[in-house]
């Protein structure tokens, strides 16, 4: 039977996730929680906004603040194909507020990312 987890990330929505993968099944919920983040954060970081908008879909993903980054993901995407601007982005930190290990349990996930200029990029 398929498993449900709830996480909140980005400092404020909720997930609820449908879990069938074998993968994840031995992990407890806490683990499973990160993984499934660290899914969401891969696609921030790789700056792939149609990745992202299909991650929050296919897990039911609620963060807080998704569509403002869904926004910025699409404008340094274009702006890297414009060659107007190009950006690295990096997740610096990662954290649960508490680990969860029943469905009774609450959590909320908070990550942080850093946006550099990359020396690459041309200046107007």
């Amino acid at each position: 039977t398929p498993t449900t987890t709830t996480t909140t990330t980005a400092g404020g929505g909720t997930t609820n996730n449908n879990n069938n993968s074998n993968s994840t099944k031995d992990q407890p919920i806490y683990q499973c929680i990160k993984t499934l983040d660290r899914m969401g954060m891969d696609h921030v970081q790789m700056q792939q906004p149609g990745a992202f908008a299909q991650y929050i879909k296919k897990y039911s993903n609620t963060i807080c603040g998704r569509h403002p980054m869904s926004v910025w993901l699409h404008a340094i995407v274009s702006n890297r194909d414009s060659n107007l601007e190009t950006l690295t982005v990096q997740f610096v930190k990662y954290d649960q507020s508490s680990q969860v290990t029943t469905f009774r349990d609450s959590s909320v996930s908070y990550a942080s990312a850093i946006a550099r200029k990359s020396s690459s990029s041309s200046s107007s």
